[in-house]
């Protein structure tokens, strides 16, 4: 490692080499995304004394846990501010931020080190993950995480409205192969309403977030082109979207001012006071997050909960779940990019990202993972990682995060009673047009 790392070695001679890193959530249980730096940071400097180099690294790791908005914001401020003192070495976020930002030129790419740390370390990563931080043929990123969505029902209130447990058990297969849909969904949710079981059947998220293409996909559509890599406009999928959502705030299973609600308020119905049936666009990490946050156990979560895919929408749709890698990516400003591409490389040891798997809830980025005793010891992310092979993501298009927003506040205008379903889909095609012109297909 160190004899392809070392003709950067004597520009760092006789000094501490401090590395700035900016890491995200905005869960709280995903904080082993700054302390995994940090502790490479450890083993790196073991491995310069242990060489004889005289230059040991520093790192200054910040985890962020407020929204996903502010900390983009945080990001974008300081890039466009062009001072090296103010931007960090090191980012992690979203691969959704790695078109819009290598576009800008404020990250580089770097299959130079992926090549360099091939054999060791990435050649071992699953494949897929690869595609995910590709912008224009170039890796702008190193893959840090993976995770599946799914929706949760709680068990006793579906005990409460008929099912057994072996119907409860049944849940997961049904909704795979099909069996169970949206439109089940809805009446599930009714029989709770009638039940007085709960003040709302069925919640969402309350902010921004890819989960709601979920939808489209499970009503037929797609949003992305993969011949072109266009971004979609399926305008049939996504009105079926939007009349989904309207059906559910007029039939009151889901509050018409859900985009208006704070996340404790969302966590602590679905788990804690047991006043909502479903979390319709749950993550993986909301296992970890729970627990943390809302202090009860893995036990009961399993007494409480069953998980399962999004259900299909129709017949030509499909049951599916999306996952959203987050990436470790170096800026143009570091000055220090070999270190900072050789402490990623450090901080993706499997024993290192295991830690994060098992205390954020997150899945495995290397095949040796899955076989790692303190990975495969965990029962949820056995189940949980079942879901993958229905996995789907967002490409990677510099509008992706705009779609993103349009179609949450489409979808929130909707809920609120603001516009009719045609008329949030005409208001999303003006914007969509707007921003992307010829690199949206509408069909």
């Amino acid at each position: 490692m160190f004899m392809l790392f070392g003709a950067g070695m004597a520009a760092y001679a006789q000094e501490v080499v401090k590395l700035r890193a900016w890491t995200v959530g905005p869960d709280t249980p995903a904080f082993y995304r700054a302390e995994n730096l940090k502790l490479a940071a450890e083993r790196l400097n073991k491995y310069l004394e242990a060489a004889g180099a005289n230059v040991r690294v520093e790192v200054e790791a910040d985890f962020w846990t407020d929204t996903w908005d502010s900390y983009r914001r945080r990001a974008i401020l300081a890039f466009e501010s062009g001072d090296p003192n103010a931007i960090p070495d090191i980012i992690n976020s979203s691969h959704l931020d790695i078109a819009p930002w290598a576009s800008a030129g404020w990250i580089v790419p770097l299959d130079e080190y992926i090549e360099r740390y091939w054999d060791g370390t990435y050649k071992d990563f699953f494949p897929h993950l690869w595609e995910a931080v590709t912008y224009n043929g170039k890796r702008y990123g190193v893959p840090q995480d993976i995770e599946v969505r799914m929706v949760f029902y709680r068990k006793d209130h579906l005990k409460a409205i008929g099912w057994s447990d072996a119907e409860i058990a049944d849940l997961p297969r049904r909704v795979r192969e099909g069996e169970f849909t949206l439109q089940d969904l809805v009446e599930v949710g009714k029989k709770m309403r009638d039940a007085r079981l709960v003040e709302w059947p069925i919640l969402h998220r309350p902010t921004a977030g890819p989960d709601f293409f979920q939808f489209i996909v499970a009503f037929g559509g797609q949003y992305v082109d993969p011949a072109t890599g266009k971004l979609v406009l399926d305008r049939q999928a996504v009105l079926q979207t939007l009349n989904f959502f309207r059906t559910l705030t007029q039939e009151r299973l889901t509050p018409n001012g859900m985009t208006s609600w704070a996340w404790p308020t969302v966590h602590r119905s679905i788990v804690v006071d047991g006043t909502a049936g479903v979390q319709l666009t749950g993550g993986m990490w909301f296992w970890a997050e729970w627990q943390r946050d809302l202090g009860v156990s893995e036990d009961y979560l399993w007494d409480k909960f069953v998980f399962t895919l999004i259900p299909k929408g129709a017949d030509n749709g499909r049951p599916n779940q999306l996952g959203q890698p987050q990436a470790y990516m170096i800026t143009s400003a570091s000055r220090h990019k070999d270190l900072a591409a050789l402490l990623i490389t450090i901080a993706s040891d499997v024993d290192l990202n295991t830690n994060h798997s098992r205390q954020g809830a997150k899945l495995a980025i290397r095949r040796s993972q899955t076989a790692f005793p303190d990975f495969a010891a965990s029962t949820y992310l056995a189940a949980a990682a079942t879901l993958v092979p229905d996995q789907i993501f967002l490409p990677s298009h510099p509008a992706s995060g705009f779609y993103n927003t349009a179609l949450y506040e489409a979808i929130g205008a909707v809920e609120a009673g603001m516009l009719r379903p045609e008329q949030a889909l005409q208001e999303l095609e003006r914007r969509l047009r707007s921003q992307l012109g010829n690199d949206l297909i509408v069909k």
